[in-house]
C-alpha cells in the first residue's frame, strides 16, 4: 500500500511547489492549481495545497484566500490514471487526506475563502470549491459529480454538500447520473454564491475579496468559526451561543474601534485584537 503522509510539504528553494502557485497581493492570498492540462488531483497536489493554506493562515497580512485553477478550469477531479489500481485501503488513505483533511484544514483557516471557478469543475474539484466559504463562478463554468459513472462509487462528500445546498430531489439527479450542470443552473439552485460573465470573473472575485479584506481580521475569524459551529446546531442551542459570541466581541479592540469609527464617520483602523 502506498503511504499518504498528512503533513504538507514546505515550499523552499530545495523543494519548490510543482503544482500550486501562491501569491499575496493587497491582503489577498491567491492559490492557483497549476497541473496542466486538467489540474488533476493526486497526493502531491493536495499536500502542496495544504502548505499554501498554512502559509496563508500564518501570514498576518493575509485577510482573504482565493482558490482557483490555471488553464481551462479549476480541475477535472481525481487523476484516474494515478488511482486506477488503488484497492480499498489505498483509496481510503487517499480520501482521508483529500476529503477529511481538506475540509478540516479549509474550515480551520481563520480567513474567508473564495473559490473562483471557470471552465470545468468535476468531483474532487467540487470538493475544493465547496470546502471554501463562497464560490464565484463564470458563466462558462460547469459542475459535475461523476462518481457513479467514472468510479462506480457515490460522489463522497458531495452527497452531504448537495443535499444541504440544493435539497435531496435535485441532488439525487446529479448524484445518480453524474451529468454536469451549468453555472446558471448552479446559481439558480443555490449551489454557488453567484455567477458572473467570464470576462468579469477575476475583477468581480477580487472586488469581493477586497471588500471582505477591509473588515476586522478578528471579526472575520470569529464569524467564520461561528458560521460553521451553527451549521448543524440544534436551534435550542443557537440563542445562547449567539449571545455569547456577540457579547464577547464587545470586549475586543476591533469592536471598540468599529463603534468609534461608525460614530465618527471614518474608516476603522483594525489591530486584529
Amino acid at each position: 500500500m502506498r503511504g499518504f503522509a498528512c503533513l504538507a510539504y514546505s515550499f523552499s528553494m530545495e523543494n519548490p511547489a510543482k503544482f500550486i502557485r501562491y501569491d499575496v497581493v493587497d491582503n489577498i492570498a491567491e492559490i492557483t492549481f497549476d497541473r496542466p492540462p486538467l489540474n488533476l488531483i493526486h497526493t502531491d497536489l493536495v499536500l502542496e495545497y495544504f502548505t499554501a493554506l498554512e502559509a496563508a493562515e500564518n501570514d498576518p497580512d493575509v485577510r482573504v484566500v482565493v482558490v482557483t485553477g490555471a488553464g481551462k478550469g479549476l480541475s477535472a477531479g481525481l487523476d484516474l490514471k494515478y488511482a486506477e489500481h488503488f484497492d480499498a485501503a489505498e483509496m481510503e488513505a487517499f480520501l482521508r487526506l483529500f476529503y477529511v483533511e481538506t475540509i478540516a484544514r479549509c474550515r480551520a483557516v481563520g480567513k474567508p475563502m473564495i473559490a473562483m471557478v471557470h471552465g470545468y469543475a468535476r468531483e474532487g474539484a467540487c470538493t475544493l470549491a465547496f470546502a471554501c466559504d463562497m464560490v464565484i463562478a463564470s458563466d462558462d463554468a460547469t459542475f459535475g459529480y461523476p462518481g457513479v459513472p467514472n468510479i462506480a462509487a457515490p460522489p463522497g462528500m458531495h452527497t452531504w454538500f448537495l443535499q444541504r445546498l440544493i435539497g435531496r430531489m435535485k441532488a439525487a439527479e446529479l448524484i445518480f447520473t453524474g451529468k454536469a450542470i451549468s453555472a446558471a443552473e448552479a446559481d439558480n439552485a443555490g449551489l454557488i454564491t453567484r455567477m458572473v460573465p467570464r470576462e468579469e470573473l477575476r475583477a468581480e472575485t477580487m472586488a469581493l475579496a477586497a471588500d471582505i479584506a477591509a473588515m476586522s481580521p478578528l471579526a472575520l475569524r470569529n464569524a467564520k468559526d461561528f458560521m460553521y459551529r451553527m451549521e448543524d446546531a440544534d436551534f435550542a442551542d443557537v440563542p445562547e451561543a449567539a449571545l455569547e459570541v456577540v457579547s464577547l466581541a464587545f470586549d475586543t479592540e476591533d469592536s471598540k474601534e468599529a463603534r468609534r469609527a461608525f460614530n465618527e464617520k471614518r474608516k476603522p483602523v483594525w489591530t486584529g485584537r
